[in-house]
């Protein structure tokens, strides 16, 4: 039993026995880098000395801890951690657990060794787990120590640059005297960027500016992080010192979080991307992907462009994957067919004869809606195998029929919108075309009136204040269904989800979420957030709108009210098609071909509905099917390794748009003046009851699930989004500032911080 290897012993085959960070040292060593050398306690220690109760160090491993230590000649040694799921792809657990450094005396190693494996243990780390979706059992802890480095300098280099994506691109941040400073941001590093010739494209000084590395040096560090990146078949973050002009690795481990590479976008496509891009707020699982994404973009979205214009686009182009894990994002480039001519005539035609608000008398509308609320009917999970494979071609054909509806009604809508545009230039005397837009109420207006008027309720009586006081949004489902104190409130929100329960819980595009009548946790977070006294503020009046425009005016907003209307219809199939996959995961895990119902989402659509009925099969004798573990478990793998990885570089959808130098963050000026707020950055719905009035919003995008929140927020700023974004539209009807597509707000900017966003110049800036 081997409790202790030499580095130079390991590959990065070893995981299970090294850890992340010990595996990628081995790999390096025996790949004739230059390494301090060291030796790994490994994870058959750390589950012996688990299985002792952590009560002492086992005596075995505490022997060959001093063993190896010795054969280092008892140096001062670095003793650090290196968990099984440490410094992956996708999972760098930077600073999740701990490290020692200077440690001397053998006995002193032993100690730091212990505490390394109590450092799996930490609420952080475990947090930090939870979040990626790593479950605690497959987890352990080997421990590295190498004998410690005394540099000149030492820092981090990245093999592509971790803003752009740029591959050809090296980025080396350096400071005089150990790495740690650097990695733990707490000095400014000598900044240097290195083009693929080895050429200096950029340097800027640190703090010590007199002691920077020579561009020898520099270009040094160049070459041997290719050649890393190049060994490993991925771009790395790799951490080093120089002594005496030598580079030494110390740790080398995948770029998290790393932006495609920049792609070139024409007009059109940095126009539609951010509004596409926002009901991404996440990468598809492989399962919603194939089944749900790509029938709203192929299937309704090409048969109602098709129907308007005979336009087409390549799904592929647009959402590239590997082994259906989304790679990246691509915005979609309409292109002309033979029917574009004719079509467009017809366009024409219906945009005169079919009126924007004639669509809600549509015969066509009742049927779609019934066929689409079967999808949920009860008794799931008795229906035959069959019927529930069926239930994805149902709802792929409900999406094509809806698109050919919206076609026939959208071209008024567009048109009227040109035509207004066209009128403002002459009559409008300094109008905007979104100020005029409004005052038809759609079905998302009045689910914000009732969502008001229950916040009122809540508001007004103080035993319901007391029981939303306090509680997150799961608590408050809770104790809405069960406590007396809600008797009150329950039929109130019981009539809002009859109405509204199919609303999407995230965006129309992610199926995983549960709507709003499955989990109602989002909604009584947001009626927490409305209920909650709010400062005064001043209550935004749209310009009078002159005669002559009237009719534009109204035909337009009506049209805006149409495109939100329908687009409340196609999350009407969302719930009945969610439930149903999570029937079919249940009972292939009920029968073995799964590990657990979850993993039925890392499926693609065919092979779902390919798979015989599991009962059916284990009855007749058939073993559970092998490979479909195996394909699980390497899609899981996949989709986590790029984990925090935006779909598309910012710089490829927002070219040209630098930082200010007197901003936190920038972005396009969405309009609105300015406002001074304290952040609450949301990361998704279920942090809606945490939002209070007069804070600045800050999320990575928003869908009309968020509307509600604008009533209370000082401004909004979002990562992706442009003009005509819902983020950007909701915020002009409240009158808020905005900043959109700034890329980078819900990293930067942090709960709690005040600042002021000024809409009109595109700024976040410290008041």
């Amino acid at each position: 039993m081997e409790l202790c290897v030499p580095l130079a012993d390991l590959t990065r085959a070893e995981l299970a026995v090294a850890g992340g960070k010990g595996a990628n040292l081995g790999e390096l060593v025996r790949a004739g880098y230059a390494v301090p050398p060291g030796f790994v306690v490994t994870t058959e220690a750390y589950r012996l000395a688990a299985s002792s109760g952590w009560e002492h160090v086992p005596a075995a491993v505490a022997e060959q801890v001093r063993a190896g230590y010795a054969a280092l000649g008892e140096p001062p040694v670095a003793v650090r951690s290196s968990a099984t799921a440490e410094d992956l792809p996708g999972a760098a657990f930077a600073g999740q657990q701990d490290t020692y450094l200077d440690v001397v005396g053998a006995e002193a190693v032993v100690a730091a060794v212990a505490d390394c494996w109590r450092s799996l243990r930490t609420e952080r780390a475990v947090a930090y787990r939870r979040r990626l979706g790593i479950p605690e059992e497959s987890v352990s802890m080997a421990v590295v120590v190498q004998e410690m480095a005394r540099p000149d300098h030492a820092g981090v280099l990245f093999t592509a640059d971790p803003v752009t994506g740029r591959r050809d691109r090296v980025v080396v941040d350096s400071f005089p005297g150990l790495g740690e400073a650097v990695v733990g941001g707490h000095v400014t590093p000598d900044h240097a960027v290195i083009d693929a010739a080895g050429e200096m494209v950029e340097r800027r000084a640190g703090e010590r500016p007199g002691e920077e590395l020579p561009d020898e040096v520099l270009a040094e560090l160049a070459r041997v992080g290719r050649g890393v990146a190049a060994h490993f078949g991925m771009p790395q973050d790799v951490e080093f010192v120089v002594e005496d002009g030598r580079v030494v690795l110390t740790q080398a481990r995948p770029m998290t979080a790393l932006p495609p590479p920049p792609v070139r976008l024409n007009r059109l496509q940095r126009a539609t991307g951010p509004v596409l891009l926002e009901l991404l707020p996440r990468r598809p699982l492989p399962l919603e992907l194939t089944a749900w994404v790509d029938e709203v973009l192929r299937r309704h979205l090409g048969r109602m462009f098709g129907e308007m214009g005979g336009m087409r686009f390549d799904g592929a182009d647009v959402l590239p994957r590997e082994d259906g894990v989304l790679q990246s994002f691509v915005p979609p480039v309409p292109r002309p067919s033979l029917a574009s001519p004719l079509r467009a005539v017809r366009s024409a035609w219906r945009s005169v004869r079919h009126p924007a608000r004639g669509w809600r008398d549509d015969p066509r509308l009742d049927a779609l809606r019934s066929r689409a609320d079967a999808l949920r009917g009860p008794g799931l999970e008795e229906r035959s195998w069959d019927d529930l494979r069926d239930a994805q071609a149902e709802a792929a054909d409900l999406l094509d029929e809806l698109g050919a509806l919206r076609a026939r009604y959208l071209p008024a809508a567009f048109r009227a919108l040109v035509l207004l545009a066209l009128s403002v230039k002459v009559v409008g005397r300094g109008l905007r075309v979104v100020d005029l837009v409004g005052g038809v109420g759609s079905e998302t207006t009045r689910l914000n009136a009732a969502l008001a008027d229950l916040a009122d309720r809540v508001r007004a009586e103080p035993r319901l204040r007391a029981l939303f006081a306090g509680r997150s949004g799961e608590e408050l489902a809770s104790a809405v269904r069960q406590g007396p104190a809600a008797v009150p409130v329950r039929e109130q929100l019981d009539a809002v989800l009859q109405r509204w329960g199919h609303r999407e819980g995230s965006t129309i595009l992610l199926l995983h979420e549960p709507s709003w009548g499955e989990d109602p946790a989002p909604v009584l977070g947001i009626v927490k957030a409305l209920a909650a006294d709010a400062p005064p503020t001043t209550v935004h009046r749209p310009p009078a709108v002159p005669r002559a425009l009237r009719r534009l005016a109204r035909a337009a907003a009506e049209g805006a009210a149409m495109r939100e209307d329908t687009h409340l219809e196609i999350s009407r199939s969302m719930p009945g098609l969610r439930q149903t996959f999570v029937e079919m995961g249940r009972r292939l895990a009920e029968h073995g071909h799964l590990e657990r119902p979850e993993d039925v989402w890392y499926l693609l659509r065919d092979e779902l509905t390919q798979l015989p009925d599991p009962a059916a099969a284990q009855s007749a004798g058939a073993t559970a099917y092998p490979e479909l573990r195996a394909l699980v478990e390497r899609r899981r793998n996949g989709y986590a390794a790029l984990a925090g990885s935006p779909l598309i570089a910012r710089a490829s959808l927002y070219p040209g748009q630098g930082a200010r130098t007197d901003a936190l963050v920038s972005g396009i000026a969405g309009g609105g003046g300015s406002a001074t707020g304290t952040v609450r950055v949301l990361a998704g719905p279920e942090e809606f009851g945490s939002f209070l009035p007069g804070e600045v919003l800050v999320c990575a995008a928003t869908s009309p699930p968020w509307t509600p929140l604008f009533s209370r927020a000082a401004a909004v700023v979002v990562d992706h989004g442009g003009p005509a974004s819902h983020a950007a539209i909701v915020a002009r009807e409240y009158g808020l500032p905005v900043v959109l597509g700034t890329g980078t707000a819900t990293s930067t900017l942090r709960t709690g911080q005040v600042v002021t966003v000024d809409g009109d110049r595109g700024t976040v800036t410290a008041p």
